[in-house]
């Protein structure tokens, strides 16, 4: 049985998709082979907005519901705000993580969609320069992915209370660099841990 939803911590992820805008080398999804902690997390199929609904039960069990799975929910964005307005209807709170090329994938400014169903975006940035940028995560659009990214950062301060734009702490990769890109768009910033060896939990 594919796993829609896991808990980590005191939220609980929605893996809707297995679809991404990136192809990233160092992404635990190619190097812990589908697993997170013990959990498979590819999917056999796309799940419904009623299955994966159904996984989560009760969303004020958690402190957050956070979309985030081995894909960029954002591809599947119907989905995503047929989801997100029943959490929000039973007052949960809504997280997204994210590649940030949603509206350069959909051909359209896709954030007024989500006004007031999602409480968080965080958008992952790893380089400080269209070409770093390139290198690190073999973006679906190349060297055009960075000044995307950042315009959907620049835009989603419009529609989503919190943005925060986060780095992987990779080797080779000045995160400081990002982190001033982040307090230049007038975002909070967050680096995160490089995982390399597969834990269990």
């Amino acid at each position: 049985m594919d796993t829609l939803s896991y808990k980590y911590g005191n939220s609980l992820y929605l893996n809707i998709t297995n679809r991404c805008m990136m192809a990233c080398p160092y992404c635990i999804k190619q190097k812990w082979a589908g697993k997170f902690r013990g959990d498979s997390l590819n999917l056999s199929k796309e799940p419904t907005s009623q299955e994966v609904i159904n996984s989560i039960i009760d969303p004020l069990k958690y402190n957050e519901i956070v979309f985030c799975g081995y894909g960029d929910a954002l591809i599947r964005l119907e989905e995503v705000k047929e989801i997100a307005t029943w959490i929000k209807s039973k007052g949960g709170k809504v997280r997204i993580n994210t590649a940030g090329l949603a509206n350069k994938f959909h051909n359209r400014n896709i954030l007024p969609e989500l006004k007031g169903l999602i409480d968080v975006i965080s958008v992952s940035l790893n380089g400080s320069t269209p070409q770093e940028h390139n290198k690190f995560n073999n973006p679906m659009f190349k060297e055009k992915s960075f000044d995307a990214i950042i315009d959907f950062i620049k835009l989603a301060k419009n529609y989503i209370p919190i943005v925060i734009v986060t780095a992987v702490e990779l080797p080779e990769l000045d995160t400081k660099k990002i982190k001033q890109i982040a307090n230049s768009l007038g975002v909070t910033f967050r680096s995160r841990q490089y995982l390399d060896e597969y834990e269990e939990n």
